[in-house]
């Protein structure tokens, strides 16, 4: 149930260093291919130019490095197969979450938009504007430097920045 509890990020973060520990693997294998395969040209190239009984050996020695490096590459495949499951599960886990977490906050937007439709509907615009006009009638000195403030505050907000 714990695992329940864990953010994108966090699942993101262990997806990561799973397959940072699967790719070691990887890599691991792919090299002791490459050695192999590079012995293998080694033993080539020291068979080049000998007698035949020297040149069988040698060739049996080369088959040896072959089938060494065909085990080390069947080991990065599946290697390579379980990376793919192990990353492909943590994809659908992250797409779960991330469905849950759209579904909530989409749920919530419908319930404060309903709730804040509700509320302006109940505002009589006609009794506020009254009002207001009232107000500046009243105070006409506050009135302006209110509407001066807003002003340089909308103005210093919609200017472009370099």
């Amino acid at each position: 149930m714990a695992d329940d509890k864990k953010t994108v990020d966090e699942v993101l973060d262990e997806a990561v260093l799973d397959a940072e520990e699967d790719l070691a693997e990887v890599k691991d294998s792919l090299a002791k291919a490459h050695s192999a395969m590079e012995s293998a040209r080694i033993s080539m190239r020291e068979a080049y130019g000998k007698a035949k009984v020297v040149s069988g050996e040698a060739a049996d020695k080369t088959r040896v490095y072959l089938d060494d490096a065909k085990k080390y590459l069947a080991q990065a495949r599946e290697q390579m197969s379980t990376l793919a499951a192990k990353t492909r599960e943590q994809a659908e886990i992250l797409y779960g979450k991330a469905r849950q977490q759209y579904d909530s906050l989409s749920s919530h937007a419908r319930e404060n938009y309903g709730k804040m439709k509700d509320k302006i509907a109940e505002v009589d615009f006609k009794d506020k504007g009254d009002q207001v006009l009232a107000y500046i009638k009243d105070n006409p000195g506050k009135s302006v430097l209110i509407a001066l403030a807003a002003g340089f505050l909308v103005g210093y907000i919609a200017r472009p920045r370099d």
